[in-house]
């Protein structure tokens, strides 16, 4: 009896040991973090704000396209773009931004009016994109965060 009794606690222990360690991986705690520190890598718009990184909605987006006031850019893979894209818009990929940027900076001033987007509220290539454009030292652009998704 005692050393089912051994065998049963040892068994619960594990048990509670691994429940504990599987919520920890999961989210399940927070570990003690501070609230700064658990920032949803996902939460593309608070990035951004963050960032002082400005935002438009489709509405505003769609008047950029009939007006022509900016420049836009697609942020994502050249293949993406390829299969569909906003109007007008010119793809300058970020993970490909040394071989892309170039062929549009000569139509570029520093402060430029652009427009960027990717695929979606979740997709932080085009803010990447506008990061990387500030440090070449073009500031002028503002983050459709809503993508080809919210444009479709």
């Amino acid at each position: 009896m005692k050393e089912a009794l051994s065998t049963t606690f040892t068994g619960m222990f594990s048990l509670l040991i691994a429940a504990t360690l599987s919520a920890a991986i999961m989210g399940g705690f927070r570990l003690g973090l501070p609230e700064a520190q658990m920032e949803n890598p996902f939460d593309v718009a608070s990035q951004a704000e963050a960032a002082g990184v400005e935002i438009v909605d489709t509405a505003q987006m769609r008047e950029i396209v009939e007006t022509g006031s900016h420049l836009i850019l697609d942020a994502r893979e050249a293949s993406a773009y390829d299969q569909a894209h906003i109007p007008t818009a010119m793809s300058v990929s970020v993970h490909q931004f040394e071989e892309s940027f170039p062929q549009i900076a000569p139509m570029l001033q520093a402060d430029s009016p652009l427009a960027v987007y990717c695929t979606g509220p979740y997709c932080d290539d085009g803010l990447r994109l506008i990061l990387r454009m500030r440090e070449a030292g073009f500031t002028g652009a503002v983050l459709y965060l809503e993508g080809m998704e919210g444009w479709e």
